[in-house]
């Protein structure tokens, strides 16, 4: 790994942030929403979403980032 790599991982470290939360039945469209809403609750950019256990008691990973003014 280069300097700029590293730097660049550094920065996502601080930017973003990983949500991992149990939700009652996991699909994809439910941990679309679930992330959809704290996106707006934490005031934040959502990155990706995905069931890491689907089905009943499952659990939604979100990567949400905040936004860096330019």
């Amino acid at each position: 790994m280069n300097a700029k790599q590293a730097i660049l991982c550094c920065l996502l470290v601080i930017v973003c942030a990983t949500i991992t939360m149990k939700i009652p039945f996991c699909k994809s469209w439910l941990c679309k929403s679930e992330c959809w809403l704290q996106k707006k609750l934490r005031k934040v950019g959502l990155q990706e979403y995905k069931c890491i256990k689907g089905g009943i008691k499952g659990k939604c990973r979100c990567v949400v980032c905040r936004d860096i003014p330019r």
